[in-house]
């Protein structure tokens, strides 16, 4: 199985980003943490992070798990040029010029030289909390 910039070769080859289910009231959305695990035949496997689509947004949210309360949620897309980002494991890379931000948002690699748009979370026991 071979894939290139989420692209596959071989008909076996799928995009590992998950979007997520969730819903948005009052300018809050709620994503059950449950989204962050894969469930297999052979064991689940936990997700490092998830995406969301929502209608306010040209971009997709990215919602990383940092550990077992604490989120981080940002808006992909690229402080440099406006560019849509691409999750790579714990940091988000930009096609266009080859940015690099971490999981928190922080500019790791220029051009880019501002964070990216970070979202409020908080969390309990079942569901994240991200504020738009």
């Amino acid at each position: 199985m071979i894939c290139i910039g989420g692209i596959g070769l071989l008909e076996s080859c799928s995009s590992s980003n998950y979007y997520a289910q969730n819903t948005i009231s009052n300018n809050r959305i709620t994503l059950k943490k449950s989204e962050f695990v894969q469930v297999k035949t052979d064991g689940n496997i936990q997700r490092n992070y998830v995406l969301i689509k929502i209608d306010k947004y040209k971009y997709p949210l990215c919602i990383y798990k940092l550990d077992e309360s604490n989120y981080s949620a940002l808006l992909m897309r690229c402080s440099h040029k406006g560019c849509e980002l691409n999750p790579q494991g714990d940091f988000l890379v930009c096609p266009c010029h080859g940015s690099e931000f971490s999981n928190k948002g922080v500019v790791q690699n220029p051009p880019a030289e501002q964070n990216l748009t970070i979202f409020t979370t908080t969390s309990d026991n079942e569901n994240i909390y991200i504020l738009l």
